[in-house]
């Protein structure tokens, strides 16, 4: 019996999407790679520097940030964290929803990149430098927002941090529950071309509890939004 013969009702459609989207990413969106380029995302304008990740190219961070106008998510009360700002685009989704935001990044050109992106659009956050909840220590939020690196291995650079890490997800479920709130949660993205079920692992042996909030299928990989809790 032939491959094409064995192959799942869906999977020939895919295959092509995957290998439209390959080119594209090779002829097209590989030229906003690595170059300052400005980008829009929920209506936010984002000067997207070189060395930082771009929310709206890679798809994860628009994603995540087009979640943050669910009142059952986030309310405009809240204290936010966005943990991993990246461009912004989460913390600035909050800001603009009257949120008090603190944005952390590990990577200086991220949390430039955010304060640039903050009186672009005339919102107010408090960007802090330092490894993941290091720059909070002993503070709460309502909401913590986080869009982690999906692979494993030692960042080659700045940016890379955005990809591979050896022990984010790990070192985040130990360190979540300490900086929620009484009634607080996370808003977490995961990637099916990632190891969704590893992360979820590590939150569920400490303790903390998911479900999800919002899930798209891009074709070529499945992005899942996860509401976390401590149990």
């Amino acid at each position: 019996m032939s491959a094409v013969a064995l192959a799942q009702p869906d999977q020939l459609p895919r295959r092509l999407w995957r290998n439209v989207l390959r080119v594209k990413l090779a002829l097209v969106d590989s030229r906003k790679y690595r170059r300052t380029v400005l980008e829009e995302v929920d209506g936010l304008q984002l000067v997207v520097l070189p060395d930082v990740f771009n929310p709206k190219l890679l798809r994860s961070g628009a994603f995540l940030a087009s979640q943050i106008r669910r009142s059952d998510l986030v309310s405009a009360a809240d204290r936010v964290l966005d943990l991993g700002s990246g461009s912004g685009a989460c913390g600035l989704a909050a800001a603009r929803r009257g949120c008090q935001v603190v944005a952390v990044d590990i990577n200086p050109s991220a949390v430039r990149c955010t304060r640039i992106n903050a009186l672009l659009n005339k919102l107010e956050l408090d960007v802090r430098q330092g490894d993941l909840f290091a720059p909070v220590e002993h503070e709460r939020f309502d909401v913590v927002m986080f869009n982690p690196p999906y692979y494993r291995g030692v960042p080659r650079d700045a940016l890379d941090h955005a990809w591979r890490s050896c022990d984010v997800p790990e070192r985040f479920a130990a360190g979540l529950a300490a900086h929620l709130t009484r009634d607080g949660s996370a808003l977490v993205v995961l990637s099916s071309d990632g190891d969704p079920d590893l992360f979820l692992a590590c939150l569920w042996r400490n303790g903390l509890r998911h479900q999800v909030a919002a899930r798209r299928d891009f074709i070529n990989e499945v992005m899942t939004v996860y509401r976390v809790r401590a149990c």
